[in-house]
């Protein structure tokens, strides 16, 4: 018999929610001996099920699972808490990207209570699923570390350092999702469009024929990019080759911009080659030298002196290769052949861009060579059928929410950025219906956008600040808790590195929520306020606040809106729970903002515990008179 009986899940090192039962589903009728006891499988609706008694945190336990002509032993299980962790790709970013960042950790990987799970990513638009279709426990080492997620990894370790227990992470989450792909048709009953977009593709007939024509299509531009592009029939790789008559641009940055707005880089889709001829010393170029070159828009293939070091498909990825041995006393050239897919071509400032031993540095930043490979249309659109609505709830998370867990970790919002102003409604609706489909008061934690974007002042219409407040708003749910991440993440990039900081102000999180702890977690949020007409000024009182409010390097600063405009204002802090604002400046004051952008420029006000004011957006009642 195929050991296909038993879910992926139930299999060697897995980890099970203490002071719950644990379902055990198999396809035949089953006997199991755990702990002591011995347990015969019922039949209901067709399937075989056995429910484990609740147990206290322990182990490491044995299972023996047996019928007829099947008997299986499973090893290395625990009980302890088990978290579902959910989103998009900041949830799922391996610790393999964080290296470079948190070397520490490897050197000390053996976590033994830490144990991680993965399923498979499928979609299904059909109807939910019984059950995921692979996967295996994961137990961290050096060896494996580094396909861990980040930052479910670090709040494991936070959790398991305190508690001293068994720590378990079912890893679901997959880049680029929107909400509604995690989301039954239930919890979307009241958004009939989007259960529209999702059943379409329960048409298997539909699906093969959109792929069909999208793969021609994208094959057709590939072919074609490779076969006009002259870089490649001439071998511009060559550090031989002559780009003296090559045209210059100054990097990094949008290629359009660097190169001065030349007409044949706006919106420029094809290929564009990139050469720097640079200088290095005999003991650099004995040396183990890498080449960090940032992000780049879109794809790239780099050389150094004519040899390939490495290639990166798409846009997000640091692009961080190995150069060992290419090197030469004296003048060397990188190239970089970079695709540009759909007119924004260039290379993110503000990013490591240097050639660099141990001991020595090369900057790459200044002026290079350049020269048009190939130029076509922007590239064919894709069908990546995860983002659609349903699809991912049904074959991923429906399976496994038959578990218990401690709780939900949740970081995502980023793909909903087209229609901000929905994101509140779907977003409780997703958490009430996993707590439908679980239990009613399951713990759900999850991260408030960080920053990104250029710095910028606040503006109302910021889509960033709208999801933020979304995801506050929240809060109104009970069990739900909140780690406030604005200043961990950076503007010129959607995947920030600084996974540990958010891990513990999640941590923060669920020691208040879920442990009982007192703590300032997320941070100061408005409890009220009031309007002092004599003074001509607002008051604003917070919780959260712990020893007091403090302003880092400078007075916090506001955006208060009136029938005239707005007007960025000061605020003084007025002991350890309030600020005030002067606004006899402003006629009809209306609003008050705080840290209302993608990246707020005035984002400066914390707790005595280094926690964040939550960004804001106060309407201004009764005060026309102002």
């Amino acid at each position: 018999m195929t050991d296909n009986i038993l879910s992926p899940i139930v299999s060697d090192g897995m980890i099970i929610q203490r002071n719950y039962p644990f379902p055990i589903i198999a396809k035949r009728r089953i006997s199991v001996s755990f702990i002591g006891k011995k347990y015969e499988a019922q039949n209901k609706d067709g399937k075989y099920i056995v429910m484990l008694d609740p147990c206290d945190a322990g182990g490491p336990y044995e299972m023996d699972i047996s019928c007829e002509d099947y008997s299986k032993k499973i090893t290395g299980i625990y009980i302890g808490d088990v978290w579902l962790c959910a989103g998009q790709s900041n949830m799922e970013m391996q610790m393999a990207r964080l290296r470079d960042d948190f070397g520490e950790e490897w050197k000390n990987a053996e976590f033994p209570l830490i144990h991680q799970f993965k399923p498979p990513q499928k979609w299904d638009f059909s109807s939910a699923r019984d059950d995921i279709s692979g996967g295996s426990w994961q137990i961290p080492s050096k060896e494996t570390l580094s396909e861990f997620a980040a930052l479910p990894w670090f709040f494991a370790r936070f959790l398991n350092e305190k508690h001293k227990i068994p720590i378990g992470l079912i890893i679901t989450p997959w880049g680029g999702t929107p909400v509604e792909s995690w989301m039954s048709e239930n919890a979307l009953s009241d958004f009939p469009e989007k259960i529209a977009q999702g059943k379409q593709w329960a048409d298997s007939s539909k699906r093969e024929e959109a792929v069909k024509k999208s793969s021609v299509l994208f094959n057709e531009w590939e072919i074609n990019l490779s076969h006009e592009d002259l870089g490649i029939a001439d071998h511009w790789e060559k550090q031989e080759t002559d780009i003296s008559s090559w045209s210059e641009m100054t990097l990094p940055g949008g290629f359009h911009a660097a190169s001065g707005n030349k007409d044949e880089l706006d919106k420029f889709c094809g290929v564009i080659w990139l050469c720097k001829d640079f200088e290095v010393s005999d003991n650099f170029a004995a040396q183990n030298a890498k080449v960090w070159l940032g992000t780049i828009i879109d794809s790239d293939k780099v050389y150094i002196n004519g040899n390939e070091i490495g290639n990166t498909g798409y846009r997000y990825p640091p692009r961080k290769y190995p150069s060992s041995g290419l090197l030469k006393k004296g003048k060397n050239r990188i190239t970089v052949r970079v695709v540009c897919s759909c007119g924004d071509g260039g290379i993110t400032t503000d990013k490591p861009f240097r050639v660099f031993t141990d001991n020595e540095s090369v900057e790459l930043t200044g002026v290079w060579k350049y020269k048009i490979g190939a130029k076509v249309k922007s590239r064919p659109e894709e069908y990546f059928f995860q983002r659609f609505p349903m699809g991912n709830y049904n074959a991923i998370i429906a399976p496994v929410l038959k578990y218990n867990y401690k709780g939900v970790i949740w970081y995502q919002g980023e793909s909903n950025e087209s229609s901000p102003d929905e994101y509140e409604k779907l977003f409780k609706s997703m958490i009430k219906d996993w707590r439908k489909n679980n239990r009613e008061d399951l713990p759900f934690l999850f991260v408030q956008l960080p920053i990104f974007n250029p710095e910028s002042d606040n503006n109302e219409k910021s889509r960033w600040a709208i999801l933020r407040e979304a995801q506050s708003s929240s809060l109104s749910l009970s069990n739900t808790a909140m780690a406030a991440a604005l200043e961990f993440g950076e503007w010129n990039d959607i995947h920030p590195i600084n996974k540990k900081d958010v891990a513990y102000r999640l941590f923060l999180a669920a020691e208040k929520t879920i442990f009982g702890e007192k703590n300032t977690s997320p941070g100061p949020m408005i409890r009220e306020y009031n309007f002092n007409k004599k003074e001509k000024r607002i008051y604003i009182y917070f919780n959260n606040c712990g020893e007091g409010l403090y302003a880092k390097e400078s007075l916090p600063c506001l955006t208060v809106t009136g029938s005239e405009g707005n007007f960025i204002l000061p605020a003084v802090i007025e002991g350890k729970d309030c600020i005030s604002i002067d606004i006899s400046s402003v006629k009809n004051a209306q609003k008050i903002l705080y840290a209302w952008a993608d990246n707020p420029r005035c984002r400066n006000l914390y707790n005595s515990d280094s926690l964040p004011v939550i960004p804001f957006r106060l309407i201004i009642k009764g005060e026309n008179d102002v």
